[in-house]
């Protein structure tokens, strides 16, 4: 069943969300960040945003790996969000919606968002906001397929490329040639964590693959 990359349009906005929210259920400190309870329209206000997203802001490269074996409406099994930057984004004001912990959330979103600034300043880059694999069809390689895009894009504009890597998709990015720049480390044991929540920061650099 061979894998293929397409570019998603608004259509598919309602399966990045659901792809989305089936991705982060495992993750131990969900609960923590997004406890709820959540209005049942949760998931429809999640794909409007991303298909506004992808309307408003023209640095916005979205795509998904498909398998056409699959029914049609399974066949959308990943999806990724790709930004090339020719100059400094503008600063966006966060909100988080019902049922998020804002504490929380803008300690991880917020201070992720703030290390970016820091590490890159003006440079050019190509930046990878999101990459969410459907769990059914995680180890199949479209995780890889999704990163490759966006190395390559940034190999043919001489950029580099940057990303922040949770646990789960640490050994993937490493394996993609990128390597850990910082690493972001939150004590969230006020909200009952047992662990240190770890975001590393990493860049590809073309100019490093090429040595």
């Amino acid at each position: 069943m061979p894998l293929e990359l397409q570019p998603a349009i608004e259509a598919d906005a309602r399966r990045s969300a659901e792809i989305e929210s089936a991705a982060y259920a495992p993750n131990p400190f969900n609960r923590i960040l997004f406890p709820g309870p959540f209005p049942p329209e949760v998931l429809d206000g999640r794909a409007s945003q991303l298909a506004a997203e992808l309307k408003r802001d023209d640095t916005t490269h979205w795509f998904k790996v498909v398998d056409t074996d699959l029914p049609e409406a399974e066949q959308m099994i990943a999806f990724a969000k790709w930004h090339i930057y020719t100059e400094m984004p503008r600063p966006t004001t966060r909100t988080f919606g019902p049922g998020c912990n804002v504490e929380a959330c803008e300690m991880l979103f917020g201070g992720i968002a703030k290390q970016r600034v820091r590490i890159l300043g003006d440079r050019q880059y190509v930046y990878l906001s999101l990459l969410h694999t459907d769990p059914k069809h995680q180890g199949r390689g479209a995780g890889g397929i999704l990163v490759k895009w966006g190395v390559e894009e940034a190999r043919k504009l001489g950029f580099i490329t940057y990303l922040e890597s949770s646990e789960s998709g640490h050994a993937l990015y490493k394996k993609c040639g990128f390597r850990d720049v910082e690493c972001l480390t939150l004590d969230m044991s006020k909200w009952g964590a047992t662990e240190k929540h770890n975001t590393w920061s990493m860049i590809c650099d073309p100019t490093e693959l090429a040595a």
